[in-house]
């Protein structure tokens, strides 16, 4: 190969590697908006290459955790709140990597629907459940100078209801 074409090659692979790094340096998870087809070249490059890695490594991109409640109704109209919780630290971590697939746009029907299902097989007096989900949103520097605390905002709210028995 000509010294010229060789020259020519690694430019291009420079600036394909580079392209991609760019892609996955956002803080936004662009490979949910990248058709699947292309995104999973693009990952397994990027995973062995290390342009995958969404520069994670910086505490701005450090994903955020996510919390899910829900609210029980019952027949008589009375409520009762629920969380999903254990007395066990490691049982509580798997919760939380869980509720963290909420994040997943394409998985986020089927989580919150399996929410719903699950509490309403756990408690077959309910008649409908709220799945409220709450990320933790951390303050700015400034904004902790000036005062302000981490807590847990509503990020989104879905209903569920028993469906009813059929009709013999």
């Amino acid at each position: 190969m000509k010294p010229q074409a060789k020259r020519t090659l690694v430019r291009w692979a420079a600036g394909v590697h580079l392209f991609i790094a760019l892609i996955y340096s956002s803080h936004l998870h662009v490979e949910h908006f990248i058709p699947e087809g292309m995104e999973r070249w693009l990952r397994l490059y990027g995973g062995y290459s290390g342009a995958h890695t969404h520069f994670n490594f910086f505490a701005p991109a450090v994903v955020s955790q996510v919390r899910v409640r829900f609210k029980l109704g019952m027949p008589n109209g009375d409520t009762r709140d629920l969380e999903v919780a254990s007395s066990n630290g490691e049982v509580n971590q798997r919760l939380a990597m869980m509720f963290n697939f909420y994040l997943r746009p394409n998985v986020r029907p089927f989580l919150v629907e399996s929410w719903a299902r699950y509490l309403l097989d756990r408690n077959p007096e309910a008649q409908w459940v709220q799945t409220r989900v709450e990320m933790l949103e951390i303050p700015t520097l400034a904004e902790m100078k000036a005062g302000r605390k981490a807590e847990c905002v509503e990020v989104a709210r879905y209903g569920a209801m028993r469906e009813a028995a059929p009709v013999s």
